[in-house]
C-alpha cells in the first residue's frame, strides 16, 4: 500500500509527458532572438553566483540580492522610484501595527495598505493629489512607529530558486510600460491624476472609470511619488509579499519558489494588472482566517474582513473567493461559540468594499458598470445583454485541467504552459495527503473559488489568487515525500522556467540591461507612447482618435478609442455606414488628430477605409504606428473587385469588400486561419467577386449569432439562421448550378434573430470556390 501512495503523481508524470509531445509545447516560439538570449545570459550570470554563495556563504545570498536589486534600481530609473516603494512598504507596515499590535509583518503590511487604498480612492475625487501631500501624509505612520525585531533565515537552494524568479520579474517591471491593460487603464489613471491632481474621467466617455480602482490607488500613490517605475516597482514589491505570505504558510522556500515560477506571475508582474494586489488582500486574508480557526480571536476575523474587503474594492471577482470563506469563517465562529463575531467582521467588509460601487450607482445606476447592465439597465450603456469578455469562454469537462496547463492559450492572453505545470503534476497528490490546517483550508478556498470560476468565468488571470493558495498546499508534500517532492519540484521549477515566456506577448525580449536601447524598444513595442508626447507638446489638450489601439496612458486631452473603453464613441462609430460618416462624427468631436497604424490597416474594414481616404500623415511613423490629420477633402480611391479563382480564401483577404462595422477578430484558433469578421449592425454588407459555377461560405453558428440575407447577382438565393447554443465553428453552406463565369457574392447583416439568440451577429470565416 505504501507504494500505492505515489501512484497518482506517477500517472500525472506520464500524462505530462505524454502532452508535452503530443501538443507540441517545445516547439512554440516563447521568446525572441534576443529575448531568448538575454534570458540565458541572466540565467546563467545568476545560478553562478548564487552557487559560490550557497556554498561559502549561504547567509548572506539574501541581503546580497536586496543590495544588488536596490542599486540596481537606483542606476536604471533613479533614487526616488526605489525609495518610494520602500518609503510605501514602511508607511503600510507601521500603519498596519498601529491598527494591529499583534499582526505579522505580512499581514500588517496588507493591512495599511488596505487603508490607504481606501484612502487614496476618496483622494482621487478630489484636487488634492500631489506629491508633497502624499509624501507627507505616507510619512505619517512613522510617527508611531516601534523598533521591530526581524528573524533570522537561513538561505537555502529553495530560496536561491525563487530569487531566480523573482529577479528575473524584477529586471522586466523596470521596463516601460507595455500591456494593453496598463496603456488603457491601469497607467492612464495615475498619469491623468498626476497632470488634473484628481480623477476627472467622465464615465459617460471612459465607460471604465467607475470599475473599482483599489488597485489603480496603490499605483497612483507610488506613481505620484517615484513615476512610472516606482508603481511598477510597487507591483513587484507585492508579489513579493505574496511569496513571503507563501513561505510563511507552507515553512517551506521551494513552495514559494514553485509559485513564483508560474509563467503567469510574470504576465501580472511584468506590467501594471491588479491581479497582484487582490491577490495579496485574498491570501492575507484566508491565512488570517485560517489563524482565526485555530485561536478564535476577534481582531483575526476582524482582519480577514478588512482584507477580503480591501480585495473586492479591486476586483469584483474577489467575491468568488470570499464565498467558501465565509463558510469557513462561519463554521469556526459556531465551533467556537462566538457567532456574533461575524457581525463586526462583515461591516468592515462592506466598509472597505463598498465605496467603488456605491459610487457608481449613484454616478450610473449600475452598482457594477458596465457590468450585469442587462439587470440594472443604466441608461448609459446598453441593455439588451451585459457585457463580457467575449475571448474565454471555454466549457468546464473532465479536460480542464489538461487544457489549463497544455492548452492555456484558451485560457488567458498567452500561450500552453503559460498556468505552470505544478498544480496540473502536484496538487491531486497534495489534496490526497494534505494534513495540516492551513494547508486544507488553503486548498478548500483555492479549490472552491477556482473550481465557480472554470465554470462561470475561464479567465487564468481570475484564478491567480488561488495558485499561491495551492502552492500552500503543495508544499506539505516536502514532508510527506522529502527527497521526492525536493526532486519534483526542482524539475517542475526548470519546466517552469523554459517556458516562462509562455506568459504572454508583453516580455518576448524579456528584459534590456542597456538604457541606450530603450528608445528603441519603446518605438518598436509601444510606439503610441512616443506619438502621445508628440501630441503633448504640439497640439497640448486636444482630443485625438486612436485606431487599432487603446495605449492612451499619457495623453492630456481626451482619447477616443474604437473599443468599449470608450463605448458611446464606438457605437457611434459602428453606426456609420462610410468613411465620410466617420469623418463626421469625428468632426462634430473636435477631432483633428489620429493615431493609427502606418500601413492604414485597421481591425475594422471601414475604419481601415477611412484611413485610406481621409487621413493624411502628420510626420513621420513611429514603429508600427503613425500620426495622421483629418483631411478636409478625401482622396478619391476606386475599387475594382477582383474575382477569386479556385481555392480557398480567408475573411482577412483585402479582395473582400466590407461596408459598415465589420470587425476583423484574429483571436480564434478555431476559425480558419485564427480569424473571423462579424458585424451586427443592420445594413452592412460583404461583397466579393468569383470565377466558377458555385461557391461555398464558411462562418460559425453561436449562441450571438442572428440571420443573414446571401445574394448572388443580385438575387437573394436565402437566408441563413447562424444561432447555436454550441459555438459550431467553420459552419458552411453551399451554393451551386450557376452559370460558369464571374458572379457578385453578397451578405447581408439584416438585424434579425433567432429568438433563442442573444444578439443578431453575422460572421464570415472564409469562402471556398470549387
Amino acid at each position: 500500500m505504501g507504494r500505492l501512495r505515489h501512484a497518482p503523481a506517477v500517472l500525472l508524470a506520464v500524462i505530462t509527458a505524454y502532452a508535452l509531445h503530443h501538443e507540441r509545447l517545445f516547439a512554440e516560439p516563447l521568446w525572441t532572438p534576443e529575448g531568448g538570449e538575454r534570458f540565458l545570459i541572466y540565467s546563467a550570470v545568476y545560478w553562478t553566483i548564487a552557487a559560490l554563495f550557497l556554498f561559502f556563504a549561504p547567509r548572506w545570498l539574501g541581503p546580497a540580492a536586496a543590495g544588488f536589486a536596490l542599486g540596481y534600481a537606483i542606476w536604471w530609473s533613479g533614487l526616488a522610484a526605489p525609495f518610494t516603494v520602500l518609503y510605501l512598504f514602511g508607511s503600510c507596515f507601521f500603519l498596519g501595527k498601529i491598527l494591529w499590535r499583534e499582526a505579522d509583518g505580512a499581514t500588517a503590511i496588507l493591512l495599511g495598505l488596505a487603508v490607504w487604498m481606501l484612502t487614496v480612492w476618496i483622494a482621487l475625487h478630489f484636487s488634492i493629489n500631489t506629491r508633497p501631500v502624499y509624501f507627507v501624509a505616507f510619512g505619517l505612520p512613522y510617527l508611531g512607529a516601534r523598533p521591530t525585531r526581524v528573524g533570522s533565515f537561513r538561505a537555502t537552494f529553495g530560496f536561491a530558486l525563487l530569487l531566480y524568479f523573482l529577479l528575473a520579474y524584477f529586471f522586466v517591471a523596470l521596463m516601460p510600460e507595455v500591456s494593453a491593460d496598463g496603456l488603457s487603464m491601469h497607467l492612464a489613471l495615475p498619469m491623468a491624476v498626476a497632470h488634473d491632481h484628481r480623477w476627472a474621467f467622465d464615465f459617460r466617455h471612459y465607460t471604465w472609470s467607475l470599475m473599482p480602482a483599489g488597485g489603480d490607488a496603490v499605483f497612483t500613490a507610488a506613481y505620484l511619488l517615484g513615476g512610472e517605475a516606482a508603481a511598477t516597482l510597487m507591483n513587484f514589491g507585492i508579489v513579493v509579499l505574496i511569496a513571503a505570505m507563501v513561505f510563511q504558510a507552507s515553512r517551506r522556500w521551494l513552495a514559494a519558489a514553485l509559485f513564483a515560477s508560474t509563467p503567469l506571475v510574470l504576465l501580472v508582474t511584468g506590467s501594471l494588472f491588479v491581479e497582484n494586489v487582490w491577490a495579496a488582500m485574498v491570501l492575507g486574508a484566508a491565512l488570517v482566517l485560517v489563524r482565526y480557526s485555530e485561536s478564535s480571536k476577534t481582531a483575526e476575523l476582524r482582519a480577514a474582513g478588512v482584507l477580503f474587503g480591501a480585495a473586492l474594492a479591486v476586483k469584483l471577482i474577489a467575491a468568488i473567493f470570499i464565498a467558501p470563506a465565509v463558510f469557513i469563517a462561519a463554521f469556526a465562529a459556531w465551533k467556537h461559540g462566538r457567532l456574533r463575531q461575524l457581525l463586526p467582521a462583515a461591516a468592515l467588509l462592506a466598509f472597505f468594499a463598498s465605496p467603488p460601487y456605491i459610487y457608481s450607482w449613484a454616478k450610473s445606476g449600475n452598482p457594477v458598470f458596465p457590468f450585469a447592465n442587462a439587470i440594472f439597465r443604466s441608461s448609459y450603456f446598453g441593455t439588451t445583454e451585459s457585457f463580457s469578455d467575449p475571448r474565454f469562454t471555454a466549457p468546464i469537462s473532465w479536460r480542464t485541467p489538461y487544457d489549463v496547463t497544455f492548452r492555456s492559450g484558451k485560457y488567458f492572453e498567452g500561450q500552453a504552459g503559460g498556468a505552470g505545470f505544478q498544480y496540473f503534476l502536484l496538487l491531486l497528490p497534495a489534496a490526497i495527503f494534505v494534513r495540516r490546517r492551513t494547508a486544507r483550508l488553503s486548498l478548500a478556498i483555492g479549490g472552491a473559488a477556482a473550481i465557480l470560476l472554470l465554470i462561470f468565468l475561464p479567465n487564468l488571470r481570475y484564478l491567480y489568487p488561488a495558485l499561491p493558495m495551492f502552492s500552500i498546499a503543495i508544499g506539505e508534500l516536502l514532508d510527506r515525500w522529502p527527497r521526492a517532492a525536493f526532486g519534483a519540484f526542482t524539475l517542475v521549477a526548470a519546466l517552469n522556467a523554459w517556458f516562462l515566456g509562455a506568459s504572454g506577448w508583453y516580455h518576448k525580449d524579456f528584459a534590456i540591461f542597456r538604457k541606450a536601447q530603450l528608445s528603441s524598444y519603446v518605438a518598436s513595442a509601444v510606439p503610441e507612447r512616443e506619438l502621445i508626447d508628440r501630441l503633448n507638446r504640439e497640439a497640448p489638450g486636444q482630443p485625438a482618435a486612436f485606431f487599432s489601439s487603446g495605449a492612451v496612458a499619457g495623453l492630456n486631452g481626451i482619447a477616443f478609442t474604437d473599443s468599449w473603453h470608450t463605448n458611446d464613441y464606438w457605437e457611434r462609430l459602428r453606426a456609420a455606414q462610410t468613411s465620410a460618416g466617420v469623418t463626421d462624427i469625428l468632426r462634430a468631436l473636435g477631432i483633428r488628430h489620429i493615431v493609427a497604424p502606418a500601413s492604414l490597416q485597421a481591425a475594422y474594414p471601414l475604419l481601415e477605409t477611412f484611413l485610406q481616404e481621409w487621413a493624411r500623415p502628420d510626420g513621420p511613423p513611429v514603429g508600427r504606428m503613425a500620426l495622421f490629420e483629418v483631411r478636409d477633402k478625401p482622396v478619391e480611391t476606386s475599387r475594382a473587385l477582383t474575382a477569386f479563382p479556385p481555392g480557398n480564401y480567408d475573411d482577412l483577404d483585402a479582395r473582400i469588400e466590407y461596408n459598415g462595422a465589420w470587425i476583423h477578430d484574429p483571436q480564434f484558433a478555431q476559425a480558419a486561419n485564427g480569424s473571423v469578421t462579424y458585424c451586427n449592425i443592420p445594413g452592412a454588407w460583404l461583397r466579393l467577386a468569383f470565377q466558377g459555377s458555385a461557391i461555398t461560405y464558411v462562418f460559425t453558428k453561436a449562441a450571438n449569432r442572428g440571420i443573414a440575407q446571401v445574394s448572388i447577382d443580385g438575387i437573394v438565393q436565402g437566408r441563413i439562421d447562424m444561432y447555436s447554443a454550441i459555438t459550431q465553428w467553420r459552419s458552411q453552406k453551399t451554393f451551386t448550378r450557376l452559370a460558369p463565369g464571374v458572379h457578385l457574392f453578397e451578405v447581408r447583416v439584416l438585424g434579425e434573430k433567432n429568438p433563442a439568440a442573444s444578439q443578431s451577429f453575422v460572421d464570415i470565416d472564409s469562402i471556398s470556390v470549387p
